[in-house]
């Protein structure tokens, strides 16, 4: 055999093993998006769910997935329509018909929610396990979606962050090839949805944009400016409290992004809402500090008798409102399922270990209890 022959022989060789690399490659990046939207949805739902090389066949019947939007939109799929909620009769006999019935109210939850039309699966691409990929990419559009209103926790990017093994990417290669289907780009997801979002919303996320540029330059009339911009869809604003606005706003800001930057590195491969405040989490501190600034004043102008002066130690502070609020609003929990996988309740995040523990929205519960007293009203020329 001539030295050309061999040479070619050599190069033909390698461009398949190239081939096979790249195909391998997209199993694994396959399995890493199954194991993102795993975790995500545990996140929401506060319950296990099955490994990422048994997902697929765990969705086809559509209990997780009616879950999934009865978590966000209870009043679109009431728990009483989720069909074999416990899953008893998939169990004994497999999927039935109307197991496409809980596939279906996730749609239309996604729809009640304003996630748009392309992003969604067919029934068919579930219950039939036809495009399996297409559903997982749903779930991610879904989770970046919520998580830009401040209904959600982020999704996280773990590409090169978990492991394999050698026979469970040959088995989601073999699964793969048997769609035929060209993977989608689940990348590209952040900015097809940005293509899709009404002029309404499109404004929503200028003037939220705006919102945290000014608390970056910390100028609070600029800061003021931009939070009563009616395009912010913002409610109780306070002239009075616009001070103690933006210095709690530009610590919110800080902790985001120091998140991000604790999740990414150097890296510029990330959402922007990583970083920015949401509208719902700038709304939240609002009425933080609304709920904060008026059991204080409250107490301050309750009936006093004389000589029965109540001192600050017997005077219950803001705390005590922050709490009753969180109780009301989490059902006495005091915090939502998914922020105990954010590491509140510890000293770091269980999914990013290393990091320090912060809420998406900020400063947990406990944080905002222990920084409003020490500034909030010295801010506003209080004692």
């Amino acid at each position: 055999m001539s030295d050309s022959a061999a040479g070619s022989r050599y190069e033909r060789l390698t461009a398949e093993q190239m081939d096979e690399q790249r195909i391998q490659n997209v199993a694994y990046q396959y399995l890493c998006r199954l194991e993102e939207a795993k975790r995500w949805m545990e996140a929401c739902l506060g319950e296990e769910l099955p490994a990422p090389t048994a997902l697929e066949e765990a969705l086809r019947n559509g209990v997780i997935l009616a879950k999934l939007g009865h978590c966000f939109i209870p009043t679109a799929v009431p728990l009483k329509k989720i069909f074999d909620p416990e899953q008893l009769r998939y169990k004994a006999v497999g999927l039935q018909f109307r197991h496409t019935d809980n596939i279906n109210h996730w749609r239309n939850a996604m729809s009640s929610l304003g996630l748009p039309a392309i992003f969604y699966p067919e029934t068919t691409d579930v219950y039939d396990k036809k495009n399996m990929p297409r559903a997982v990419y749903c779930i991610h559009a879904l989770s970046l979606y919520l998580y830009r209103l401040g209904l959600a926790p982020p999704i996280h990017d773990l590409y090169g962050k978990v492991k394999f093994t050698d026979e469970e990417i040959n088995n989601m290669k073999l699964e793969l090839d048997k769609y035929g289907i060209q993977m989608p780009a689940f990348n590209k997801i952040g900015g097809i949805l940005a293509n899709e979002l009404s002029v309404d919303e499109a404004a929503v996320h200028a003037a939220v944009v705006a919102i945290n540029e000014a608390v970056d330059r910390g100028d609070v009339s600029i800061t003021a400016s931009a939070l009563k911009n009616p395009a912010a869809l913002l409610t109780d604003l306070q002239e009075a409290l616009m001070s103690v606005y933006q210095e709690m706003l530009k610590q919110a800001r800080m902790r985001k992004a120091e998140q991000a930057a604790c999740k990414h590195g150097g890296s510029e491969d990330k959402d922007m809402y990583e970083e920015y405040l949401s509208q719902q989490e700038i709304q939240d501190h609002i009425r933080t500090i609304n709920d904060a600034d008026g059991g204080r004043e409250a107490l301050s102008s309750s009936a006093i008798t004389e000589g029965d002066r109540i001192s600050d130690s017997r005077i219950p502070h803001e705390d005590e409102y922050i709490e009753a609020r969180d109780v009301a609003r989490y059902g006495g929990a005091g915090v939502p399922p998914w922020s105990q996988a954010w590491g509140w309740d510890s000293s770091e995040s269980a999914w990013w270990p290393g990091c320090s523990s912060r809420d998406p929205a900020g400063p947990s519960p406990n944080e905002r209890r222990e920084a409003i007293p020490q500034w909030a009203h010295h801010l506003q020329g209080e004692p």
